[in-house]
């Protein structure tokens, strides 16, 4: 694990997507596209919250959330049926 990261989860399947906490006190979540054999994993996309006040407001928000029935449209698109 790299010294600049204080904890990091795989969300997703398998190297899918990341999410790391790091010392300089931010949370990135990654979403990785390919393995690179010179580079590593390469991001696709990032999403980085910049201090802790960000992140607490994320964690009040998810916790907030209650689960609800996915159903896939003809599509292929996700639609939330919220009771």
């Amino acid at each position: 694990m790299s010294k600049e990261i204080v904890s990091n989860e795989l969300l997703g399947g398998m190297f899918d997507r990341m999410v790391s906490y790091k010392t300089n006190g931010t949370l990135e979540i990654e979403e990785v596209s390919e393995c690179n054999a010179k580079t590593g994993w390469t991001p696709k996309q990032t999403v980085t919250l910049r201090d802790w006040e960000e992140i607490v407001k994320l964690r009040d928000f998810l916790n907030g959330l209650a689960p609800v029935n996915a159903t896939i449209n003809e599509e292929g698109k996700r639609h939330a049926n919220i009771a």
